[in-house]
């Protein structure tokens, strides 16, 4: 009896001594105080996720877990007011600090900074695909988040079959399913809309027979609208005054039509004609592996940094990703850029036969991430963040050439 008590005392002093603490605090970023009461879970990597254990928050917003020591992160789960903030930690390691807001069903200050259109059809013209990105912006002070059955609405073409939908917010990006209201042709999401920015992806098909209205309007400002197709599909504004047609030497054969700061109320309406598919890959503008034409400077980390814009894009200064990402989801059938592997952290060095345009690109998407970061929590000066995103957003976009030239 005594062996087995000794047996049973070494093997809990076992568990006891691998065992490691995650803390971690909550901040309610309303308040600016400490978020006291707030349920949180930790959650496990693995087939799924998997629930290690619940607490709540003390008075000064803190919490703590024992668990086993992991290879992965774990995932904090913190719900505040409905809506759930997420964080990874790992235990052994700095306090996980997670930022929380109060939610309500009515904030201002939300408008649509950029919605983009991709339109294409079946090789027989049968079926008209479309594929929309709303990037919405929380600017309420102080922040919070709208939270409630309809927190954004949009419209899709009549007869539209929604094939795909999710929603991104920081490198977390979710299915989220859009419901029809009672309007015709109107959709809404309940996916809480979070102070900084929210990204909304949708994919489509309706059924063509060679003509189509189309009418992006919004209940919200949208800042730029643009809508690309092939230039063998005729874009037909209802009102004429509100597009301008522009083209991109690196995208040949494709034409974008672009409206600026359009309200609510205005007309944005078009009629698409003609039938086409979007071009397989971008137009390479200079050769990737030497950088600007006529500069002699690589394209790589370190120098590229600094080249400027000498070619400026058919949208305002720095709006290269929003242009560039939206051809690229139809034209090269590549993945979204701001949407990160979650399960493999970015690594110093890449593998033995590992793409290098691939490495630089996963090292400039996080770059992306916590330069927006930084800018959401007042870290870096409006010029400094705007001189950071323009070298940024040049040497990603060499990056998203080099590897669209190796494929």
């Amino acid at each position: 009896m005594k062996r087995a008590g000794i047996t049973l005392l070494l093997f809990l002093c076992s568990v006891a001594a691998v065992a490691e603490t995650l803390r971690g605090v909550v901040q309610n970023s309303t308040t600016s105080k400490p978020s006291a009461g707030d349920e949180v879970t930790l959650k496990k990597i693995g087939n799924g996720m998997e629930d290690v254990g619940k607490t709540k928050t003390n008075a000064k917003g803190e919490f703590s877990f024992t668990v086993p020591p992991a290879q992965q992160p774990y995932i904090v789960w913190v719900q505040h007011q409905g809506v759930t903030y997420t964080q990874a930690g790992l235990p052994g390691g700095g306090p996980v600090a997670v930022r929380v807001f109060d939610s309500s069903t009515s904030v201002k200050d939300i408008s649509v900074l950029e919605h983009a259109i991709a339109l294409q059809t079946s090789p027989n013209g049968a079926t008209l695909s479309g594929e929309e990105i709303f990037t919405v912006a929380n600017q309420s002070n102080p922040p919070r988040t709208l939270y409630g059955p309809h927190t954004f609405t949009l419209y899709l073409p009549d007869g539209a079959t929604i094939t795909e939908s999710s929603v991104q917010t920081g490198k977390t990006q979710l299915k989220a399913a859009l419901v029809p209201t009672s309007e015709k042709n109107k959709y809404a999401s309940v996916f809480p809309i979070r102070p900084g920015q929210t990204q909304f992806h949708i994919i489509y098909t309706v059924p063509y027979a060679g003509k189509l209205q189309i009418d992006p309007r919004s209940d919200l400002t949208t800042g730029t609208l643009m809508v690309a197709a092939p230039d063998s599909i005729k874009v037909s504004p209802s009102d004429a005054s509100v597009y301008q047609n522009t083209t991109n030497p690196q995208f040949k054969n494709v034409n974008f039509y672009v409206a600026k700061n359009v309200s609510a109320q205005q007309k944005v309406a078009f009629e698409i004609a003609g039938k086409g598919e979007m071009p397989r890959e971008p137009e390479q503008a200079a050769d990737p592996a030497r950088g600007a034409p006529g500069r002699g400077e690589p394209a790589g980390p370190g120098g590229g940094l600094g080249v400027p814009n000498e070619r400026p894009d058919p949208l305002h200064s720095g709006q290269w990703l929003f242009l560039g990402v939206l051809t690229l989801f139809l034209a090269a059938g590549a993945t979204f850029v701001y949407t990160a592997n979650q399960n493999a952290p970015v690594a110093a060095t890449h593998a033995p036969g590992q793409d290098r345009s691939t490495t630089l690109l996963e090292a400039m998407k996080e770059e992306v991430f916590q330069l927006e970061s930084d800018r959401l929590q007042g870290k870096i000066k409006p010029d400094d963040y705007q001189a950071a995103k323009s070298a940024l957003d040049k040497t990603l976009q060499r990056a998203v050439q080099r590897q669209s030239s190796a494929k």
